[in-house]
């Protein structure tokens, strides 16, 4: 059991956490990307920040998965990330398709909700298919409230490799845009 609450009395400050930092990472993060401060930090930066976050949650879960030496400050840290890793999602990233997409906004936003889509459809399809289901209760099968056993190792790994590959994979996107902009001007 990760945390003794048997009346779920920590239920909503913990999920209301995430929130609180992704509105207050959301404030600091427009503070950075502005050009009227005295420390400049680049949207590449806070989107790479926001990978980070998901990659040490996901290695976090990884290391402690059965959530027995977890403590409110571990639960907390955990909600923590998941608000930085969601301001990056929900400000900073939309904000870097309209820089890449100036005259498709309509097409960009649509890109990002079909593979925020595309995302939860395959998580689903893998949680409900049997694709996860163990037999018995062992150091990465957890036991669901339901009384399902599902395997939780195999979507870490894919939230670390999706969070590995991303990283790279955003810079490149980000040189593609800058050498393409530049050959526009010539």
């Amino acid at each position: 059991q990760v945390l003794d609450d048997p009346s779920s009395t920590f239920v909503g400050l913990f999920t209301s956490i995430t929130s609180i930092v992704a509105a207050g990472a959301s404030l600091l993060f427009g503070i950075l990307q502005s050009s009227h401060g005295s420390f400049r930090c680049g949207k590449g930066q806070i989107m790479t920040i926001g990978a980070l976050c998901y990659l040490v949650i996901a290695c976090h879960f990884v290391a402690v998965p059965d959530g027995s030496d977890w403590t409110r400050i571990s639960l907390i840290l955990v909600y923590a990330l998941l608000g930085v890793g969601r301001a990056t999602f929900e400000g900073t990233l939309r904000a870097i398709f309209v820089d890449f997409f100036p005259n498709e906004k309509e097409g960009a936003f649509g890109n990002i909700i079909l593979f925020s889509g595309a995302a939860s459809t395959i998580g689903y399809m893998l949680s409900v298919t049997g694709v996860l289901k163990c037999e018995e209760v062992s150091k990465y099968c957890m036991e669901y409230n339901d009384g399902s056993i599902h395997n939780v190792l195999v979507m870490e790994y894919v939230i670390i490799a999706t969070a590995i590959v991303s990283i790279p994979a955003f810079w490149r996107a980000v040189w593609m845009f800058r050498k393409g902009t530049e050959q526009a001007k010539w």
